[in-house]
């Protein structure tokens, strides 16, 4: 459980794993393009995330696509009801942002 709250820890994991809820089988490609961070810190953040069962991948061709798991989706759930900052909302205006054209 510490594991958990540990990943949920970075805003930045938090973001990460709001928009995946908001996009499922998210391509890694469309993650990039709402965080600014470096392949390695980006792919740390998405690493943590799956290592405590929040997210799922499968390779499609040469990318990785992201799924939310049922423990991620109770927990955007709740952050939903606690978010006194609107993180849900910035991350649905990043969402709606996204180029949904396939280059993956």
């Amino acid at each position: 459980m510490e594991k958990v709250f540990k990943a949920l820890g970075d805003r930045t994991r938090l973001e990460i794993l709001l928009l995946i809820a908001l996009n499922p089988d998210i391509c890694l490609c469309h993650i990039e393009e709402c965080f600014h961070l470096s392949n390695s810190t980006l792919s740390r953040h998405l690493k943590e995330l799956e290592s405590v069962n929040l997210v799922a991948t499968k390779k499609v061709a040469k990318w990785k696509h992201y799924q939310i798991n049922q423990l991620g989706l109770e927990l955007v759930d709740l952050i939903k009801k606690v978010d006194q900052q609107d993180l849900y909302n910035s991350v649905s205006v990043k969402s709606a942002l996204l180029n949904k054209e396939p280059q993956c």
